[in-house]
C-alpha cells in the first residue's frame, strides 16, 4: 500500500512540472508557431538590400580581348627539300623460281659401279648420296665343317651310303673349310625343299646358310635436263628411275 501511494505522489509531481514548463513558469518560453520559427532563422536585422544606385564594378578592370591576327601574317612553311625531290618507290624484284629439281636413283650396284657413277655425277656439279644394304643372293644347303679332311671324307661315305651323291667337300681355307656342300639355290623355297628331302633320307646335321652380297644405291636431286646432259653416253648411268614419293 505504501508503494502505490509513493507512485501516485510521483506522478502528480511530474504532471505539475510539465504544466509549469508549458506555462513558462520555469523561465523557458516555447515558440508560438511557424512564423516565429522562420523569423528566428532569417535574422532580419542582418539583411541589407542593394538599391539601383549601388556602384557597379569598374569595367576598366576587365581584361581587354586579344586583337585578331591578320590572315596575311600567317605563314605556311614550304615543304622540305627531301619531300620535294622524293621519287616513287620501285617495286621489289620478284625472285626467280627455283629450278624444277627431282630425285633420281640407281639401285643394285656393286662397289665399283657405285664409285664410278658417284665420280661421274660429282664431276657434273651434282651431289649424289650413296647407301648400301646386304641382300641375300643364294641359300646354301650344307653340313658344317668337320674339323679335318679325314672327318669330312668319313662323313661323305656315310652320305653316299644313304643315297646322297650330289655333294662335295669345300677345300678352300677359311671358315667353311671341310664343310660338305649339298646344294646351292637361288631361292629360299628351293633350299628348304632340298633340306626336307635330305632329312627324309635320314641325313643328320644339315642346315641352310644364307649368302649375302653388298648392294649399293645412289640418289641425287637434279633437273632432268641437266642430269641427262651429265650422264649422256654412259649406259649404266642412264638406267635411273624417279625416287618413290
Amino acid at each position: 500500500m505504501t508503494t502505490l501511494r509513493f507512485v501516485l505522489i510521483l506522478l502528480l509531481l511530474l504532471n505539475a512540472l510539465a504544466f509549469a514548463a508549458i506555462k513558462g513558469w520555469l523561465g523557458f518560453v516555447p515558440p508560438r508557431g511557424e512564423p516565429e520559427r522562420i523569423t528566428n532563422q532569417l535574422h532580419p536585422d542582418r539583411i541589407k538590400l542593394l538599391g539601383a544606385n549601388a556602384p557597379a564594378k569598374d569595367a576598366s578592370s576587365a581584361p581587354a580581348p586579344a586583337a585578331p591576327v591578320p590572315s596575311s601574317a600567317v605563314a605556311i612553311a614550304p615543304p622540305a627539300e627531301n619531300e620535294q625531290q622524293r621519287e616513287p618507290e620501285q617495286p621489289a624484284a620478284t625472285p626467280a623460281p627455283p629450278p624444277d629439281t627431282q630425285c633420281f636413283f640407281w639401285s643394285g650396284l656393286n662397289a665399283s659401279d657405285a664409285d664410278r657413277l658417284t665420280a661421274l655425277l660429282t664431276a657434273g656439279g651434282l651431289v649424289p648420296r650413296q647407301s648400301s644394304v646386304e641382300v641375300p643372293t643364294s641359300w646354301w644347303v650344307r653340313i658344317p665343317p668337320q674339323g679335318s679332311r679325314e672327318e669330312a671324307e668319313r662323313r661323305v661315305r656315310e652320305l653316299r651310303a644313304q643315297g646322297i651323291t650330289d655333294l662335295y667337300i669345300v677345300p678352300d681355307a677359311g671358315p667353311n673349310q671341310f664343310a660338305i656342300s649339298l646344294g646351292l639355290f637361288k631361292t629360299e623355297a628351293s633350299s628348304n625343299q632340298q633340306l626336307a628331302q635330305l632329312r627324309a633320307k635320314g641325313v643328320r646335321g644339315a642346315g641352310i646358310a644364307v649368302r649375302d652380297t653388298l648392294e649399293y644405291r645412289l640418289e641425287v636431286n637434279a633437273e632432268r635436263v641437266g642430269l641427262t646432259s651429265t650422264i649422256a653416253g654412259d649406259p649404266l648411268a642412264q638406267r635411273h628411275a624417279r625416287c618413290p614419293p
